[in-house]
């Protein structure tokens, strides 16, 4: 979150579009390192990021490789 808030105050855009949101959100809803009873508390057991946070922001990713970071 570091890298986001660093292109946030030199002006630069750090959240996903809604479609790499949605994207990003529908990988790792389906992914085998998801766990939590609901939408809202989703977490990664690779990561351990509550999914719902980390898919926002356009310096993160997967560390298992199944998205990357967003360059816009």
């Amino acid at each position: 979150m570091g890298l986001s808030f660093q292109k946030i105050l030199m002006g630069e855009n750090a959240i996903a579009k809604m479609e790499d949101l949605n994207n990003r959100r529908d990988i790792c809803f389906s992914c085998e390192f998801k766990t939590g009873k609901s939408k809202k508390y989703f977490r990664c057991t690779s990561c351990n990021c509550y999914i719902n946070t980390k898919t926002i922001f356009t310096t993160s990713e997967f560390p298992e490789g199944k998205w990357k970071t967003l360059d816009y």
